[in-house]
């Protein structure tokens, strides 16, 4: 089966069909309430829509209604920090008060919104009517994130709308500037961050040791490589793919050049498991110093690494053979004018001045 490029993704963006993540209700696109229904997403909790208080069912559950600035009212409960989250629901955020609407009544210190979800909404990452906007925390406004708020412009890109077609299930969110340890020049900057929601096409991402990972922090251009990654996977029976990290504040060892993963454009990929029970991991099954390896599991992680590179997935791909640092794992990223594939004898050495 061929798979769909970026390209062929971005040109079917304007005609494609929404998809619904757990408990979505709706199927129709139509922002204007005069034409037919909306896609609402999941009723009776924190951001769903509501006429009144008993369409919110949890303690201290409240309606805030349309005539208070909520186009067809939205549940909400008050809040001075934190909210609750409950499963088939956006994970909610804690929304101080002076980023409320005028007519909003006064719940506290902050009312509790849905956080954008793309998996939910997959259009917006919100209701329609509500755009995908940062905000801080109440009584916390260090901590920023992306929510949910009434009749506010999206602050999301095209990047993230391209993603959200590409079938991924995502949060935008906010990840602050920080300095590597010993570097305080150096910062590590990540743009358009994102947190994955597993499982993606259908494969699960887990540690190395196969615990679940409740999301996967990453770039967004990143998470459209990965996206691509692990359809390309998925379409060989694989069902998890371990990874040992995305995003880490760092230099490269032994330089002054700040890492991929400073940026979380990188991830590093210790194996993969098979609807069977099988296993392929870099540390038991790589075979070093060969272009043709024998055995099942090191053709597949073999093939696999320069199938990712000859598609253009990633332009930079690490494997066992580089350095011992590397012996457990694919390190794949997207260093800018990166070409570089480092996995056998006689190796291919493309043009990239730094590698990690």
């Amino acid at each position: 089966m061929q798979l769909p490029t970026r390209l062929t993704l971005v040109a079917l963006l304007v005609g494609c069909q929404p998809l619904h993540g757990p408990g979505d209700t709706g199927d129709v696109e139509d922002t204007d309430p005069g034409d037919g229904p909306l896609d609402d997403g999941p009723l009776g909790w924190i951001g769903s829509p509501c006429t009144s208080d008993q369409d919110c069912d949890y303690d201290g559950g409240v309606c805030l209604a349309d005539d208070e600035g909520y186009a067809r009212g939205m549940c909400s409960v008050a809040c001075d920090r934190v909210c609750p989250d409950e499963d088939g629901h956006p994970v909610t955020f804690c929304v101080p008060d002076h980023e409320l609407p005028p007519d909003a009544p006064l719940l506290g210190d902050g009312a509790c919104h849905s956080r954008c979800d793309f998996g939910f909404y997959p259009n917006t990452g919100c209701r329609p009517d509500y755009g995908c906007a940062v905000v801080e925390r109440a009584n916390e406004p260090e901590t920023l994130n992306y929510a949910c708020l009434p009749h506010r412009d999206s602050e999301t890109g095209s990047c993230h709308a391209e993603l959200a077609a590409a079938g991924v299930r995502f949060e935008p969110a906010v990840v602050a500037d920080a300095h590597p340890d010993g570097h305080p020049q150096l910062t590590c900057h990540v743009e358009d961050p994102v947190r994955i929601r597993p499982p993606l096409h259908g494969v699960d991402l887990v540690t190395s040791s196969g615990a679940p990972s409740s999301s996967v922090l990453a770039g967004c251009e990143m998470a459209h490589a990965l996206s691509d990654t692990v359809r390309d996977v998925a379409e060989r029976d694989v069902v998890q793919v371990r990874h040992m990290g995305t995003y880490s504040c760092r230099v490269i060892a032994g330089t002054s050049t700040l890492s991929q993963h400073a940026h979380a454009n990188a991830i590093d990929i210790w194996g993969v498991d098979f609807a069977d029970g099988t296993t392929y991991s870099l540390v038991d099954d790589w075979e070093h110093g060969t272009s043709q390896p024998v055995g099942p599991g090191g053709a597949f992680l073999y093939d696999a690494a320069y199938r990712w590179f000859d598609e253009g997935f990633w332009n930079i791909i690490l494997t066992p053979n580089y350095n011992v640092a590397h012996d457990d794992h694919f390190h794949v990223d997207l260093t800018p004018g990166g070409d570089l594939i480092w996995s056998s004898t006689p190796r291919y050495v493309g043009p990239a001045p730094y590698a990690d």
